[in-house]
């Protein structure tokens, strides 16, 4: 996953004595529906990963991502770069810059260069510390003491369109009857084709008809679960996948980058045993999939 242009510089904002004005203008502009990200590191915390929960956290993912993974580690950095991506996020502020151990920095600019995000680290002293300068020396930065001008990189240049309004709270426990699932723990065991299969459009001979596709109320729910409850992008793309193709998670598994036609809008899933109606192409709707 690279940008299509080249990132922009990196920010530096320098606060010297440390005023409370920009940790609360950067705050305030933290708006998720809005591309703009504002992370404030947890305090008395050094680890890469800590730092990547923390950022998880402000996209609103849970950060702990279910499952095991190799030597316990978990893929935090990748999750948190594949949502912002997929939010998409255009602008990232990192308050208490100057605490960061030149790892954490490094992480930071490794997110930047991968996803393009215009990143500000705001230094709350009169000058960079030598972890933050050594790190910096990789990356293509500028400097400003200006309040003004570090307000502009924590919000950005004003969007003409008006400001999105906030997911509105539904309640946290209700339950989402949706058919769509219904297949999505089974017992079929397709693997993913060696060769190039570009398979027809599926012909639902051997499963129910195409699921119904959800009203707009019901996506909105769907999407705002995907995002508020789903802190690993590649269950979430599962979940949203299965709710217009009623595939099992194990089909769901045998579908590759090259598989997505981004012309015809279709969807290739793999199935060479035949378990249920071969490898077929589906249509993605608009809707959850998309959001």
């Amino acid at each position: 996953m690279f940008p299509a242009a080249p990132p922009p510089p990196v920010t530096v904002v320098i606060d010297p004595g440390d005023d409370a004005i920009h940790t609360h203008t950067a705050l305030a502009a933290h708006h998720l529906l809005s591309g703009r990200i504002t992370l404030h590191p947890g305090p008395g915390t050094t680890s890469e990963t800590g730092l990547a929960h923390d950022l998880l956290a402000a996209l609103g993912k849970p950060p702990l991502l279910p499952g095991r993974f190799p030597a316990g580690r978990q893929p935090a950095w990748e999750a948190a770069t594949a949502w912002i991506a997929a939010l998409p996020v255009t602008r990232l502020t990192v308050l208490r810059a100057h605490r960061l151990t030149a790892r954490r920095t490094m992480r930071l600019l490794q997110l930047h260069a991968l996803t393009g995000v215009h990143l500000t680290l705001v230094c709350h002293r009169p000058h960079p510390p030598a972890a933050l300068h050594q790190a910096l020396q990789t990356a293509d930065y500028a400097i400003t003491a200006d309040f003004e001008a570090a307000r502009r990189h924590y919000y950005g240049t004003p969007a003409a369109e008006p400001r999105p309004a906030d997911e509105p709270a539904g309640p946290a426990g209700r339950w989402l009857t949706l058919p769509a699932l219904e297949r999505l723990i089974s017992y079929d065991s397709p693997r993913p084709c060696a060769d190039p299969c570009t398979p027809p459009l599926i012909a639902w001979r051997h499963r129910p008809p195409p699921p119904a596709p959800p009203t707009a109320p019901t996506a909105q729910r769907i999407a705002h679960r995907l995002h508020a409850a789903t802190a690993h992008p590649r269950l979430a793309a599962a979940l949203a996948t299965a709710l217009f193709t009623g595939a099992s998670l194990q089909q769901l598994a045998t579908a590759r980058s090259r598989d997505y036609d981004d012309a015809a809008a279709t969807l290739a899933l793999h199935d060479q045993a035949r378990y249920t109606d071969g490898c077929a192409a589906y249509p993605v709707h608009p809707g959850p999939a998309s959001s």
